[in-house]
Order: structure tokens, then C-alpha cells, then sequence
């Protein structure tokens, strides 16, 4: 039987809307100076419990769309290749529940919940 891990990764208030609108509508956010296409323009943070931590959240795209964009690091916060995290048929940022595996095994299975604060 499989290993499943589960750890929460927290966003705003309101998050899954305000980061579906900062996907869909990127003409109506400002990206700070010096925050380039690819970069994160919101993010957030879940760690499991064998150490390996997931950052994700928007990236800055085009003119027409930005994008979710999740990281994977091991428990030396080494960035794992490939994209264990596949959201790029994502149209919101609407996804309340994430399961991936590090490599073809899958085991273990990760779970991330991803809430908004209350």
C-alpha cells in the first residue's frame, strides 16, 4: 500500500478568486518593478512531514495571461526536476486539492489541500 503524505499550503482570503482573476485578467494588477515574466507574482508554502516543501502560486505571463506555477523542493531544498505539480491546464486557480508523485512509483503520494485563510 502506498504512502500518502498530506500538508496544507494557505492562501488569502478570497484567494482562489483574487489568484483566478490575477490569471485571467492580468491587465488589472500592477507588477512591482523588477518582478519579470516567469517570476512569482503571489505565492505560498506547504511543508510535509518527510521535508519536502512545494512554493507555488501565480507567475507573471503575458500581456493576456498569467499562470500557476508550483515548485517542489526535497528535504535539502533541493528543487526536484520535471514537474511533479502539472497545472497547465489550469483556466482559475480554483483547485482546492493537489496529489502528485516525486518520480513513476508514486509512492509516496503527496496531498496538498490548499485553504484560504479564515
Amino acid at each position: 500500500m502506498a504512502t500518502n503524505l498530506k500538508a496544507t499550503m494557505t492562501i488569502p482570503k478570497n484567494g482562489h478568486k483574487i489568484w483566478t482573476d490575477m490569471m485571467q485578467n492580468p491587465s488589472n494588477f500592477k507588477i512591482p518593478e523588477g518582478v519579470n515574466e516567469g517570476d512569482f507574482m503571489a505565492a505560498s508554502y506547504a511543508k510535509f512531514s518527510d521535508g519536502v516543501s512545494v512554493f507555488g502560486g501565480i507567475a507573471v505571463g503575458t500581456a493576456d495571461y498569467n499562470y500557476p506555477m508550483f515548485n517542489v523542493f526535497d528535504k535539502d531544498y533541493n528543487q526536484i526536476g520535471g514537474w511533479p505539480i502539472d497545472p497547465s491546464d489550469w483556466e482559475g486557480f480554483g483547485v482546492t486539492s493537489v496529489e502528485f508523485a516525486l518520480n513513476d512509483a508514486e509512492d509516496p503520494m503527496y496531498t496538498m489541500e490548499i485553504v484560504e485563510a479564515s
